[in-house]
């Protein structure tokens, strides 16, 4: 529950951005170029006269509309994939678990990297990339789930009945074992975002002008001493963010422990 409403509270603010920003995120003052807080400015403005404030709540948008969508294809993915390998067994098991381990035998960070260098900087690129690379958990959790539950009666009761094995597949033992790749889905949000945000600090992640966490941390380093809040403030978001996602997926993976 705290990490829900800790989520809650940042996924609102950032919904509010218009609201609660004052100025544009992209409007630039060369007047006060780096001024300090203020009742205008309430984190000052960056290295070009915008609001850091108004571009620390637009960014978080970007971030977690990217973090939040690029799960969703490689859970889609790997799902299907570890249905289909845990089932059925045999050479089709075979050649998606030898798949999966040549992509597992490289660090996340660095293949989703090399991908993105390979096919440009943007967002696109940000979610073939993560695609990519990230289905091989789910179907690895998948899979297991499914080498388990088709022993069970109830499966095996829908075999004796004559249903199709893709009726078996959708009806009786996806329901049942998507729990697990459900809870590991949240700390892979926070993989995901912090793959973003790692990306947008190298610059290749979203370009600018749009605001994004990363971006906004590589920007404000060099002027840590004078204007830390440049960098640490889209620092503190993401660690807050990547907090409430850890806190829904402990107390899902209790919740389904305990029954």
């Amino acid at each position: 529950m705290a990490g829900l409403a800790l989520l809650a509270v940042i996924i609102g603010v950032v919904a509010a951005a218009p609201l609660l920003a004052r100025h544009d995120p992209d409007q630039q003052n060369l007047l006060h170029v780096l001024a300090g807080p203020s009742g205008s400015y309430p984190l000052g403005t960056d290295d070009l006269g915008r609001d850091a404030w108004a571009r620390l709540l637009f960014a978080g948008r970007a971030d977690l509309a990217i973090g939040f969508a690029a799960v969703i294809a490689p859970f889609i993915l790997g799902t299907v994939l570890g249905l289909i390998a845990g089932y059925l067994g045999g050479w089709v098991d075979a050649v998606i678990m030898r798949v999966l381990d040549i992509v597992v035998a490289f660090p996340f960070y660095v293949l989703v990297i090399a991908i993105v260098f390979a096919l440009g900087a943007g967002v696109g690129s940000i979610f073939l990339a993560i695609t990519a690379v990230a289905w091989v958990s789910y179907a690895r959790i998948i899979r297991g789930e499914v080498l388990v539950a088709k022993r069970l009666g109830y499966v095996q009761a829908a075999r004796a009945a004559g249903l199709s094995s893709p009726r078996i597949l959708l009806r009786h033992l996806t329901p049942n074992v998507l729990g697990q790749a459900v809870i590991y889905a949240m700390s892979d949000i926070v993989l995901t975002i912090l793959a973003v945000v790692t990306l947008g600090y190298l610059g290749l992640g979203v370009q600018p002008p749009t605001p994004e966490w990363g971006a906004m941390m590589q920007t404000g380093e060099a002027y840590l001493s004078i204007h830390p809040w440049l960098a640490t403030a889209p620092g503190i978001a993401v660690v807050l963010t990547g907090l409430a996602l850890s806190l829904i997926g402990d107390g899902l993976s209790a919740e389904l422990g305990s029954s």
